[in-house]
């Protein structure tokens, strides 16, 4: 007999707040609505893509997105949750706040026939999306080292430059010295010809 799991866990976690769990909600799945897992994580929606996008692949795993905006991997077998293939459904809504950003991410996961663990798959899903905690927070740090390699490359950069025009002006003072003690020369010169030409004169 056909058996269908419909489990959505929406991940609404505080990264920094240990405490933070995985609760029961809906979302929106087209035209209908779905139960739920639930948890927000304090961090914009692209730490949060970022670090479930890595997490799978880790795994080897590539989604799809579908026209409801749910990245699909259809089909898998995620361990932690269950050792049957399920199509899992993720989806992020950011707040789109940049002084407190928060990003919610939905899950839905689908199956047939007999599920390993099905009556545990609620309590696993939750515990897998809570342990996304670490990711994430993994995934912010990444992007803010990266933030700061880029800065450090432009300072350095602004160095180079303001080495290379530091160059480039003692270059043009020792040409510049060069060029005024040739002038000093030849005005050495025609000042002795001036004297000479007065000498005559007197």
């Amino acid at each position: 007999m056909l058996k269908q799991l419909a489990i959505l866990a929406g991940l609404g976690m505080w990264a920094t707040n240990i405490s933070a769990q995985a609760f029961e909600g809906k979302v929106k799945n087209g035209k209908t609505e779905e139960p739920a897992l639930v948890m927000v994580y304090d961090y914009p929606e692209t730490i949060v893509e970022s670090a479930l996008l890595a997490k799978f692949a880790d795994k080897q795993l590539t989604g799809t997105l579908t026209k409801e905006s749910f990245r699909l991997y259809p089909n898998v077998v995620i361990d932690e949750v269950s050792k049957s293939k399920l199509d899992y459904y993720f989806k992020l809504e950011g707040n789109g706040k940049k002084s407190e950003p928060k990003t919610t991410l939905y899950l839905i996961m689908h199956g047939s026939g007999d599920i390993e663990g099905a009556s545990e798959l609620p309590s696993r899903g939750k515990a897998f999306l809570e342990k996304m905690t670490a990711n994430v927070k993994r995934s912010s740090d990444i992007m803010e080292i990266r933030k700061q390699e880029a800065i450090l490359v432009d300072e350095e950069n602004a160095l180079s430059d303001l080495q290379k025009t530091q160059k480039e002006l003692e270059e043009q003072l020792q040409a510049n010295r060069a060029k005024q003690e040739t002038q000093q020369k030849i005005i050495a010169s025609q000042k002795m010809l001036l004297d000479d030409l007065k000498a005559k004169t007197n």
